[in-house]
């Protein structure tokens, strides 16, 4: 019996292994080391077929287990690409909001630099209370210029209410009520 016959006779009974003549050989060198007979070959070929199941059997694993590592690492890759575009979701919305605050910050400074400026010209707040929330504080706004505008109209009201009140008519606006004949010295007063 030689080598090569063991071996043909291990590939016919186990081709559906695909095993390589290289495993195939030494299983050949240990059955001719038991000196197998023509008559027992056929048997020791039957039973070395469960270690050759087990061969195949573990290089299965060992093929596997890159293919598994590289499931396991693109499955990694994909979660961390997913955790990336959800931490740029996340700076997205955190940086319009840090917008928003920034320019809610610089409205109100605006606004209170206002509100300092009309109370310096002893303009009433109840009169500029009415009209901040109708300033542009956007682009092309002048504290100087609003409050020069504000000056000039609150101006105007009290030259108004002053000459309609004297006159015994209704003030310009309505701020006391039906019956305002009289109240216009008072209404000044309790605006200024």
């Amino acid at each position: 019996m030689t080598r090569e016959t063991i071996i043909e006779k291990l590939r016919t009974n186990y081709i559906d292994l695909g095993l390589s003549d290289e495993i195939l050989g030494s299983q050949a060198d240990f059955i001719l080391s038991n000196k197998p007979t023509d008559e027992t070959i056929d048997g020791v070929i039957d039973g070395v077929g469960g270690v050759l199941k087990s061969f195949q059997s573990s290089l299965d694993k060992v093929r596997q287990k890159p293919a598994d590592e590289k499931k396991k690492s693109e499955e990694k890759k994909e979660t961390e690409e997913k955790k990336d575009s959800t931490l740029e979701e996340k700076f997205e919305k955190l940086l319009g909001t840090v917008q928003q605050l920034v320019t809610k910050t610089a409205t109100d400074d605006k606004k209170g630099n206002l509100v300092k400026a009309l109370a310096a010209k002893n303009i009433p707040e109840k009169y500029y209370n009415k009209f901040l929330s109708t300033v542009d504080y956007g682009e092309g706004y002048s504290e100087e210029d609003t409050v020069k505008s504000m000056e000039a109209e609150f101006e105007d009201f009290k030259q108004a209410f002053a000459t309609e009140g004297a006159k015994g008519g209704n003030p310009p606006i309505g701020t006391g009520g039906t019956e305002q004949k009289g109240q216009a010295l008072k209404d000044i007063e309790r605006l200024a």
